[in-house]
């Protein structure tokens, strides 16, 4: 008889380190085991194999190890209350097959379980093929529920998988609520929906009646839904591959409006999401909203902003004359609103710009939100606040409160940087008598110029209006004077 030699084996000791991702999982299983109430042991042993084949870093091995239904029941219970768990885990074929493995149709509580992963989690760090897959997964489960009586959730979810269960879930909830005439909280509750308020799902559906319900108020409506749009939370939700809900909430509120004036109400919601588009291309505000909403959208906000912009600065016009106690510059108001509010019924106004005091400043934050103001520039050196217009024909008006003259110029000096809105702070001078100087020097008095003070009342105007006609624009000048003054407009200077 042959005797073999004995075998010699040398196996290298355990360190402890390595056994820490084990004992990691059996103290994640005992807090989870307390949370959940009584469990069987097999269940806790189930739950302990699966986070430690995960906590090890071997997740490709969970489909080979779901061998039974406490397995299955295990697997979808992991993905709901462990941390880890959901972080390495992502749901695909692979998996979803691999929990028919050990019985076909899934347990009630098990396909329960996954239902609530569906909605909870539902497109977080998933993939659209990765949810098409669960969803369709999830409506083969319910036809096992059709035709059923009863009010348990999950024949309800059967005869409602198809609104429920896809890739525009959220969408296919608000337009049953829509169809249906129903209230939204209600519909939730007949789709046994109101225990996933906190959910994924129902986040987004919350999000997507708002987005309804903007295209179906009246336009311009001070509605209580612009306080919810215009929240973090709502504006940054993803909308589509390229697009946050922001984006869409933007181009409803623009494009519902084109065809008249931009509501207060509406336009502070525009400015609170997206900002001024008037800023640098490359500013992060611009880059991240405006960019994506074309350049109608930005013309026609560029245009309703000159109107805001005006009515800031007659606001500022009125209270520095108010101030000043000085008759002669409350007496100029007037006419000066008439003027360059006429310029905007005429619609010749391109583009706008405000330069503020300090004192500008304070005022207008005292009556708006910071982030409810349109882009404006810092002018030092001087009690003047300043507007710019850009007209038709590029013909640029320079207007500024206290004894501001007006200027009227048909093209700008090189030095001058109005529409430049990298530029954040001006001289006072430079926005004003400079200006003059510059153009000068740079067009040795070609005519192209006006300089004016505001006085006296009509001939100001006049000499305005027949300047902005010799450089290219020709206006109805009776719409630029009070209806109170064309009497005596016409004796003085003729018909309009």
């Amino acid at each position: 008889m042959i005797r073999l030699p004995d075998l010699q084996f040398e196996l290298r000791d355990w360190q402890d380190h390595e056994f820490t991702p084990i004992r990691r999982a059996e103290e994640k299983v005992r807090e989870i085991g307390k949370k959940a109430g009584k469990n069987s042991d097999k269940f806790k042993d189930a739950c302990e194999k699966l986070l430690t084949i995960v906590m090890t870093g071997n997740v490709a091995d969970i489909p080979g190890s779901i061998q039974t239904s406490i397995d299955v029941r295990a697997f979808t219970f992991l993905l709901l209350s462990a941390k880890e768990f959901i972080e390495e885990v992502k749901l695909n074929q692979v998996l979803l097959d691999a929990l028919l493995a050990p019985r076909f149709p899934m347990s009630k509580l098990s396909l329960t379980q996954l239902v609530r992963v569906f909605f909870e989690q539902y497109d977080s760090g998933t993939t659209s093929e990765t949810l098409k897959e669960c969803g369709t997964f999830i409506q083969e489960q319910l036809r096992h529920f059709e035709g059923r009586t009863g009010s348990s959730d999950l024949v309800t979810y059967s005869r409602n998988s198809s609104i429920l269960f896809s890739l525009t879930g959220p969408a296919d909830v608000v337009a049953h609520v829509r169809s249906n005439n129903l209230d939204f909280d209600e519909a939730l509750t007949k789709l046994s929906l109101t225990v996933f308020s906190n959910s994924r799902f129902l986040i987004l559906c919350r999000y997507q009646y708002y987005l309804d319900t903007l295209k179906s108020i009246p336009v311009g409506s001070d509605h209580e839904i612009l306080h919810e749009i215009v929240k973090k939370d709502v504006v940054n939700a993803p909308f589509d591959s390229e697009r946050q809900l922001g984006h869409a909430i933007l181009e409803v509120l623009i494009d519902r409006s084109a065809n008249g004036k931009l509501s207060d109400p509406w336009q502070r919601a525009i400015l609170t999401i997206a900002g001024d588009p008037r800023v640098p291309r490359s500013s992060p505000n611009y880059q991240r909203w405006w960019s994506l909403l074309g350049d109608k959208r930005i013309a026609l906000m560029r245009g309703w902003l000159s109107r805001f912009d005006l009515a800031l600065f007659l606001g500022i016009l009125e209270q520095s004359a108010k101030d000043s106690s000085n008759d002669d510059m409350v007496r100029m108001f007037g006419p000066r609103k008439v003027f360059m509010e006429g310029l905007l019924d005429q619609e010749v106004v391109r583009e706008s710009r405000l330069f503020l005091t300090t004192s500008a400043e304070s005022y207008l934050i005292q009556k708006y939100k910071k982030d409810e103001l349109p882009s404006y520039a810092r002018v030092s050196g001087g009690p003047a606040s300043v507007i710019y217009l850009r007209l038709d024909n590029d013909i640029h008006f320079v207007e500024g409160t206290h004894s501001f003259s007006i200027r009227i110029m048909n093209k700008l000096p090189k030095r001058a940087q109005l529409h430049d809105y990298s530029m954040r702070t001006f001289v006072s001078r430079d926005l004003g008598v400079g200006l003059g100087e510059s153009y000068y020097g740079d067009y040795q008095g070609d005519g192209g110029l006006l300089e004016t003070k505001h006085y006296p009342d009509l001939s100001w105007q006049n000499k305005a209006m027949e300047h902005l006609e010799k450089i290219g624009l020709k206006l109805f000048k009776h719409k630029l004077i009070s209806p109170e003054s064309h009497r005596d407009y016409k004796w003085k200077f003729g018909a309009f």
